[in-house]
């Protein structure tokens, strides 16, 4: 037992490592000699200094794993939340690159069912033919259709008709071994070198008509037309009525780049490699004449070369407007009975394919088999299966 004189509260104080905590353990000792030092008894606390460090460490572990738990689990939530959020990315890229998703938010009900019905449905997704290839591409495309999304909820949903350009790139990933020849008379190589793949096989995606674009409501009457007619529509030229040509246009003189234009660079004139379809409104320059060109009237034929203002001269007072100089008076009235027409074809039926022939062109720009026989253009020894959908099988639905 320690005097009461000389008993004293002492601290041993023993620093943790790190200098993270400072550790007091009380003692009971006595004050022997002159150096201050403690004199151990048997009954004071004191233990073993080692003994007292290992357990000072021990608490000062125990002291940090709550934080340290923390830190662990925030890491392990957010690791997790990441990986979540990485899945959730990569299966919205996959899935909104799906055909059927994209007529979801843009407008092209029709392009999508004409896809689906077209050699390319069971091989190609609409991004593999308007998005260039990698995942940096089809990222960057995204801005772009959300864009379109936003234009969707916001603006006028209505379109004109045109046609997107699809660059060659992107047609050789699927069809890296171009066919050079298939029962035709000419080498894919020459085209290869002059021309787009798009130039030949336009409808190969899908073959949309204008009145599929009219039923959907998306299209933009008369905005961004070509310079021809296309479908069964008449001519975008202001004015203009079912007229012939020959009326206003010496043909014989024209050429046909005064009223197409061309898809591709110049390579001399339309006709050296273009062929006249069925229903044409004229045989191009080579056989564009009357038919007084080539054959004589009768001496007792009647007469022919009098127009209504031959015997009908003046207008009436009651015309509600003054007629232009390019329209005849039988474009808008029946003549009577006994009155007998002033063009040869009127009475005189012709096989050529320019008989009664007017300015409602059939859809010319795109070569479809819906407006005539693919060998009208393509006769015997040259391949149609570009027209036909791969092999002369003809779209389902036809």
């Amino acid at each position: 037992m320690c005097s009461i004189r000389t008993r004293l509260r002492h601290s041993v104080n023993q620093r943790a490592p790190f200098g993270a905590l400072a550790v007091v353990a009380p003692c009971d000792c006595r004050l022997s000699g002159p150096d201050n030092g403690y004199a151990r008894n048997d009954r004071c606390r004191c233990r073993d200094l080692g003994a007292l460090v290992k357990s000072a460490v021990d608490s000062a572990s125990e002291v940090r794993s709550p934080r340290a738990g923390r830190s662990r689990r925030a890491w392990i939530t957010g690791s997790v939340v990441g990986a979540v959020l990485l899945a959730l990315l990569g299966g919205s890229l996959v899935y909104t690159e799906r055909s059927s998703f994209c007529p979801a938010c843009h407008e092209m009900q029709p392009y999508y069912t004409a896809w689906q019905a077209s050699g390319h449905a069971s091989e190609a997704q609409c991004v593999d033919c308007h998005v260039d290839a990698g995942i940096i591409a089809h990222l960057a495309h995204k801005p772009t259709a959300l864009k379109e999304v936003w234009d969707h909820f916001t603006k006028d949903n209505r379109f004109p008709n045109y046609s997107v350009a699809v660059p060659d790139g992107r047609c050789v990933r699927c069809h890296p071994k171009v066919v050079k020849k298939i029962g035709a008379r000419f080498d894919h190589a020459l085209h290869e070198k002059k021309g787009r793949c798009q130039d030949c096989h336009a409808i190969t995606g899908h073959l949309v008509t204008l009145e599929a674009l009219r039923t959907a409501g998306i299209l933009k009457e008369g905005a961004g037309m070509p310079a021809i007619p296309t479908g069964a529509t008449p001519s975008t030229a202001a004015g203009h009525k079912k007229v012939v040509c020959q009326q206003c246009h010496d043909q014989a003189k024209m050429k046909c780049s005064q009223c197409h234009q061309a898809p591709h660079d110049d390579r001399g004139e339309c006709s050296d490699c273009h062929k006249t379809g069925e229903k044409f409104v004229f045989v191009h320059p080579s056989t564009a004449v009357d038919c007084a060109s080539c054959h004589k009237k009768p001496a007792k034929h009647p007469a022919t070369t009098a127009s209504c203002t031959t015997c009908h001269s003046g207008g009436g007072k009651s015309w509600a407007f003054v007629h232009p100089k390019s329209t005849k008076c039988a474009d808008c009235h029946k003549a009577p009975a006994n009155h007998y027409g002033t063009d040869c074809t009127r009475c005189h039926k012709t096989t050529v394919p320019f008989a009664n022939a007017t300015l409602n062109h059939p859809r010319t720009a795109e070569h479809s088999y819906r407006s005539f026989a693919c060998v009208k253009c393509h006769p015997s020894g040259y391949a149609t299966a570009s027209c036909t959908c791969h092999g002369g099988r003809p779209p389902s639905g036809d």
